[in-house]
Order: structure tokens, then sequence, then C-alpha cells
């Protein structure tokens, strides 16, 4: 057996619910137990984008959303599968919700909430996580000011 890390790549969606008084994040809680955003792998000749959506589609039922193109985030990190070394790489794009309705694919998902940024924030298991909805909620702060202006 090798030691060379192998790579894995996902692609999911943050699903964003604007607020009058700020945003919501959906977190779903996979059967491993943490928290997280929808993500999963790309089936053949499957665009990122292509992937984020269905996946996102099929885990959460949400099909009325507006996937914002023009910024992606990306989370990595190291995980061992069989003692062996897996790097992954999630690119996620976000998204603006129009409803709070979750039907989630139970084979995929335990549990999901909607939190805002300090609560999701708490709520998320993983760094790597936490740091990307840091940075999207940077995002969202530096459009706010450009409307503003």
């Amino acid at each position: 057996m090798s030691n060379v890390p192998r790579t894995d790549a996902a692609f999911g969606i943050i699903p964003i619910l604007p607020l009058s008084d700020g945003y919501q994040f959906l977190l779903i809680q996979h059967w491993g137990g943490h928290w997280g955003f929808p993500k999963g792998h790309a089936e053949a000749e499957e665009t990122p984008i292509a992937a984020a959506r269905r996946e996102f589609e099929e885990e959460t039922g949400i099909s009325a959303y507006e996937l914002i193109e023009s910024v992606s985030f990306i989370e990595q990190y190291r995980f061992f599968k069989d003692k062996q070394p897996v790097d992954k790489t999630v690119v996620y794009f976000p998204a603006w919700v129009q409803s709070t309705i979750v039907v989630h694919q139970q084979e995929e998902i335990q549990n999901y909430c909607w939190l805002s940024y300090k609560d999701a924030l708490k709520q998320m298991s993983f760094r790597q996580g936490k740091q990307v909805l840091r940075q999207v909620q940077q995002y969202l702060n530096e459009m706010d000011v450009s409307r503003r202006q």
C-alpha cells in the first residue's frame, strides 16, 4: 500500500436565505454525524456547477434558487479511508434560495437546519467548513456595502 494521498473532488451549494435583518444558511447533518453544506461527487461528463446543482436538489428537494456562478469557495482537507490518506477538495457555489422548505434525502442526510451566521458557525463540525462560511459572510458583507453606495 502506498502512502501517497489519493485526491477526491466534490461540489456543493451554500444555500443562503436573505432576510430583512441578515441571512440564514442551510446546514445539513450527514449520516456520519457532522454538519456542513450540501455536496457530492460529479457524475461522468458533469460540470462542477451541474454536479453542485444536482446534488443540492437531490439532497434537499430545493429547486427554487438562484446560483451565483461568478464566485466559488474552496474547502480542502485530508481524511483517511481504509488507512490511506485522501486529499479532498470541495468547490462550493453560493445560491439565493426563496423558501426554507426542505425535503431531505433520507439516505444522504440525517438532519438539517436554517441558522444565522453566528449560529451556523457554532453548528458546523469542521474548521475548514467554518472557514468557508466566514469567506461567504465576508463576500455578503462586501455585496451589501456595494449596494448601499
